[in-house]
């Protein structure tokens, strides 16, 4: 079977590859001096890309790193394709190509046609990712560029929180480093370093490697919330109110009052948080966890990351009784504190609600929780 040109038609394509512009690179002929071939691997749910240079099987092996499917057809499908390519055959996969090059002077990658591209997913928050390889995979890199104002701050953010808990000097995880900070035109973007090692594989349930670094998260960075906290929940509300339903908006407003109560009363221990604390942002291996992305990094409640964990997972007790989660999250994380438990709850389902991208049940699990008994009177 030979290999074809994807469509630079299908939705979504022709921008990712017109960005790749910024970084110095553009689409090519396969005659042309100095064109690489890449193959494209397209989301089967979504529409996003991870582009994969055809330079070697290390290089194929290396990109698929990016890739950490969760469903089991997924899997099996990366898991084919790397099979396929340890043993050289890869006339199936890499039918759908692409080629590119790099503009002489411009390019900011180096060794640069050993890198992977992936798109990111698409919304507010989109980042395009770029794997750059060294001679060798530990020498490798990553590199993030924003594609909107929102993921700007996302970008400001993730360096500020990678430089803070490196600071931690955790004993339970390897974090990356951030190896630089620079703007393409408006766009932020950094390098971080790639810490990963042979032997790190996903994780898709909670195990003793996951607990032990909260655990540290929360030793070495936990203190009372102050009101600040409140504040800034309320101008999201603000903010989040211009587009959604107005239900919903009533709803969150009965949240954050309730929150006031709460807090009012008695206080609510938060920790620096990862803010997006699941399967696909850190790999394990023995005792010790490799965790990436933290764009979304800001104090919370304890247990935040974990609760976030068990949601994204699927892992989570069913979300029409708030009740086992209350109790688990009490027990756990806030030493019999029934009020700081249900604070975290709300919060965490607040916040589901003013990002829009939260699961459709985020309202209906706050609406049982406004409704639960607590004695949260002022």
């Amino acid at each position: 079977m030979s290999p074809r040109m994807f469509p630079v038609t299908q939705p979504g394509f022709p921008g990712f590859i017109e960005e790749l512009g910024l970084l110095g690179i553009e689409p090519c002929r396969a005659a042309d001096p100095g064109a690489t071939a890449f193959a494209v691997l397209r989301a089967a749910s979504v529409q996003r890309w991870l582009l994969v240079p055809l330079q070697g099987r290390a290089a194929v092996a290396d990109a698929l790193r990016m890739l950490t499917p969760m469903s089991r057809r997924a899997r099996l499908a990366k898991s084919a394709v790397l099979a396929l390519n340890g043993a050289g055959l890869r006339p199936v996969w890499t039918r759908n190509r692409i080629y590119l090059k790099a503009r002489a002077r411009t390019s900011c990658l180096h060794s640069w046609p050993s890198a992977a591209f992936f798109s990111g997913t698409p919304g507010p928050e989109r980042k395009i990712t770029v794997q750059l390889r060294g001679a060798h995979s530990r020498e490798n890199a990553y590199l993030k560029l924003a594609c909107s104002p929102h993921a700007n701050t996302l970008i400001s953010n993730e360096v500020r929180a990678l430089r803070s808990a490196r600071k931690l000097d955790l004993s339970s995880a390897l974090l990356p480093s951030v190896l630089g900070y620079t703007r393409f035109g408006p766009r932020r973007a950094y390098i971080c370093s790639d810490e990963t090692r042979p032997g790190f594989n996903p994780a898709r349930t909670l195990r003793q490697s996951h607990f032990d670094f909260l655990d540290e998260m929360a030793a070495k960075t936990a203190a009372p919330l102050s009101c600040q906290y409140l504040h800034d929940l309320m101008q999201k509300h603000a903010a989040a109110a211009k587009s959604l339903p107005a239900a919903q908006t009533d709803l969150a407003a009965r949240g954050l009052e309730t929150l006031r109560r709460i807090l009012a009363r008695s206080p609510v221990h938060a920790a620096l948080a990862h803010g997006d604390f699941t399967p696909w942002n850190c790999t394990a291996t023995g005792s010790r966890l490799y965790v990436f992305d933290w764009e979304l990094s800001a104090r919370q409640p304890l247990g935040w990351d974990h609760l976030h964990f068990w949601r994204s997972s699927g892992t989570a007790p069913p979300c029409g009784d708030p009740v086992p989660l209350l109790r688990q999250m009490q027990a756990r994380w806030h030493h019999g504190s029934a009020g700081s438990a249900r604070f975290l709850l709300i919060a965490y389902h607040l916040d589901r609600i003013f990002r829009r991208n939260a699961c459709p049940a985020s309202p209906e699990m706050l609406q049982r929780l406004l409704a639960a008994p607590a004695q949260d009177a002022a």
